[in-house]
This record gives structure tokens, C-alpha cells and sequence, in this order.
């Protein structure tokens, strides 16, 4: 069992006995790197482990504490020490906020999600700070993956790297109908979390969620075994989708990634139920190198196109 400070947090046990460990014990990492695809609760478990090393103030008020979990880009000014412009978002940069003191609690701790928001150079600053690290601080960062397209080796290399792994469809269900989710509509959004209580909070709010699963099961059905011009139309569709997705406000998933994610549940119920198997198989295969080709900024008509070319395939 965890302690209070990780309460409510559905899977992740080895992950949180592993930080609560470490902060009883006062043997605590000066970097931390939390890894997993998406939506998993990185960020929330790393919302609660400062908050846990920081217990004077919440969060939102301590002056010990400095975050940066936007969906955008975080840019240079936001990092460097001193820059001509200045933070536009922070009240101070990030090596700013490491520079001084903890003028409240033990500690200084920063929390950034998603590092590779962070271009190059960004990155090649971060690095800089983490090689030469002050003591009682504490940065934790999150990626959803190691690929150096995302994030650069040698940050890997300067922390503790922590493993999220996908949370049993119960806890999940379990998670969502403790916050008032009608148990059937939990359950469903369980199995199609594929593991994440991210996505799985996030889509209880949208009711249009399982519509659109089951809208991308069915524009899958249509290419199986269809002329070479129906896949192709809908990767230009899609890729128009994920184009609007990326100048919205990207309150909603990734249409890229919510397709992607029906096809792969679709190849592996057909490849659990199919007498022969390798198809589906390889197909599941391939829609994960396409992932990876998208987290790699590859082109996202040219990634849908190769991948629903080979659907059209199986019947």
C-alpha cells in the first residue's frame, strides 16, 4: 500500500513505493525522468511526489516550486539564466529559480511534462544544469518516450529513469466511477484506454468519445480489401484532422493518435479471435512503427498512407 500522499492514484505501485522509499529513506535522485506513452499519470504522480517534498504550502502558492506543464513549446527564455527578453510565462527561468536558495521548505523542486516540447537548444541548457546540480534540488521531468528525436541521450543518461507501464481496465473503471462515472460507460472506457487513467478521466467528460471509436473502427472496415484510392483518401482526411488539431487549442486528443489507437485495438481483437492470427499480427506491428514514425515528426500523410496501404491488404 502507498501513503496518503499518492491516494487516488489508480496502478503504478512499484513507481510509487519506489518514491516513497526514496524520500523516507532521504536517498532521493537530483533529476528524475518518468517515461511511458501518454496519458499514463506521469505528470500526476509527479505533481504529487513535489508536493510530497514540499509539504509546508500547496503547490500553487510555494515560492520553493516551479512548473512548466503547457502544451506548447517551452522556449529558451524560459530556461537560460539570463537571456536579453526574459521569461514570458515564469516569474523567473528555470536556472533562475535553481540559482537561489529554498527560501520556505528543504528544498527546490521543478517539475517539466513533456520534455521534448523543448527544441535543441532548450535542451542542450537543461542538460548544462543537470551536469552541474546544486544541492537540495530536485527536477522532474516526463517524456513519453526515449527516442532522441524527442529527448537527447545525454539528459537521459544525467537522471533517474522511472517506468510507467499501462494500469489494469479495473483500477481504471474503478477510478473512473469513484468519480461519478456510470459504471457500464467506466467500463468501457477502461478497455478502450488501452491502460491510461488520462485518457480514461479526460474522455469521461467528452460524450462523443465512443462514437468516434467506433466511426474509426468502421473507416478501417472500409479499406480492408478496398482499391488502393480508399486508403488514400482517408490519410489525406486524417491528416487535414491532425493539421486543425495542431493550430487548435489541443484540448481534445490527437485525432492522429485516437485513430491510430482504435486501429490497434481492432487488429488485436481480430488477431485474438482469427484461426490465422499473422495478419493482424503484423499489422499491430506496423501501427506501432508508425507511432513511433509520428513521435519522430515524420510526415503524417506519408505515415498513414504506408500503414492503411498495407490494411487494404487483409480481408
Amino acid at each position: 500500500m502507498t501513503g496518503a500522499g499518492f491516494e487516488g492514484v489508480a496502478g503504478h505501485r512499484r513507481v510509487l513505493r519506489l518514491l516513497e522509499s526514496q524520500l523516507q529513506a532521504g536517498h532521493l535522485a537530483h533529476a528524475y525522468l518518468f517515461t511511458g506513452e501518454p496519458e499514463l499519470g506521469k505528470t500526476a504522480v509527479a505533481h504529487r511526489f513535489a508536493a510530497m517534498l514540499l509539504p509546508e504550502v500547496p503547490l500553487s502558492r510555494h515560492p520553493d516550486y516551479w512548473e512548466d506543464d503547457r502544451l506548447g513549446n517551452l522556449k529558451v527564455q524560459e530556461i537560460r539564466l539570463f537571456s536579453d527578453d526574459g521569461p514570458e510565462f515564469h516569474s523567473q527561468s528555470l536556472q533562475a529559480f535553481l540559482n537561489l536558495k529554498p527560501s520556505t521548505g528543504e528544498r527546490r523542486v521543478a517539475v517539466i511534462s513533456n520534455i521534448g516540447r523543448l527544441p535543441d537548444v532548450s535542451q542542450n541548457l537543461l542538460l548544462k544544469t543537470l551536469e552541474e546540480p546544486h544541492p537540495n534540488r530536485v527536477i522532474i521531468l516526463t517524456s513519453p518516450s526515449l527516442s532522441p528525436f524527442v529527448v537527447i541521450p545525454t539528459i537521459v543518461s544525467r537522471c533517474q529513469r522511472v517506468n510507467f507501464h499501462p494500469v489494469a481496465d479495473e483500477e481504471i473503471a474503478q477510478l473512473l466511477v469513484a468519480e461519478g462515472v456510470a459504471a457500464d460507460r467506466a467500463d468501457e472506457l477502461a478497455r478502450l484506454s488501452r491502460g491510461r487513467p488520462g485518457w480514461a478521466r479526460r474522455a469521461a467528460t467528452d460524450p462523443e468519445v465512443l462514437d468516434r471509436h467506433r466511426l474509426w473502427v468502421q473507416r478501417l472496415e472500409e479499406v480492408l480489401g478496398a482499391p488502393a484510392d480508399v486508403p488514400l483518401r482517408l490519410a489525406a482526411e486524417l491528416d487535414s484532422y491532425q493539421l486543425a488539431w495542431r493550430s487548435s487549442d489541443k484540448e481534445q486528443e490527437d485525432p492522429f493518435l485516437e485513430a491510430l489507437g482504435s486501429w490497434q485495438m481492432e487488429f488485436r481483437r481480430r488477431m485474438l479471435g482469427d484461426l490465422h492470427p499473422a495478419t493482424w499480427a503484423r499489422l499491430l506491428e506496423l501501427s506501432y512503427d508508425t507511432l513511433g514514425y509520428h513521435e519522430q515528426n515524420v510526415s503524417p500523410r506519408l505515415n498513414l498512407e504506408c500503414l492503411l496501404l498495407e490494411c487494404r491488404r487483409a480481408s
